[in-house]
């Protein structure tokens, strides 16, 4: 099973109608990155199956367990990645949104 998420690009768009093609690979490699800062870790093969839909704005670990390791399991081992712990997204997220909306071009209001 495969965890999946979507960003609300047209919500960025419409705080700033500038969003272009240059932004969205930017704003999309930094989510990636600040999510996998919490991401369990043991081989890192869930951290590696983290991708980018050719798109851009969504994100998917595809490693069979994603989902289980996402929504299912808090006792997260901490030996590899200290950080480590279930909804790895909605952890960046409370911590770097207004990073991505710098990114992005737009602002919080």
């Amino acid at each position: 099973m495969n965890v999946r998420f979507e960003l609300d690009q047209e919500g960025i768009k419409r705080k700033q109608a500038g969003l272009n093609a240059q932004r969205q690979p930017a704003l999309d490699v930094q989510v990636l990155k600040d999510s996998n800062y919490f991401i369990p870790k043991d081989e890192g093969t869930l951290e590696a199956s983290g991708v980018i839909a050719s798109s851009g704005g969504k994100l998917e670990w595809t490693a069979p367990y994603a989902r289980d390791q996402y929504y299912n399991f808090p006792n997260k081992s901490t030996d590899t990645n200290p950080n480590a712990r279930m909804q790895w997204f909605e952890a960046a997220k409370s911590i770097w949104l207004d990073l991505w909306l710098k990114i992005a071009g737009a602002s919080k209001k």
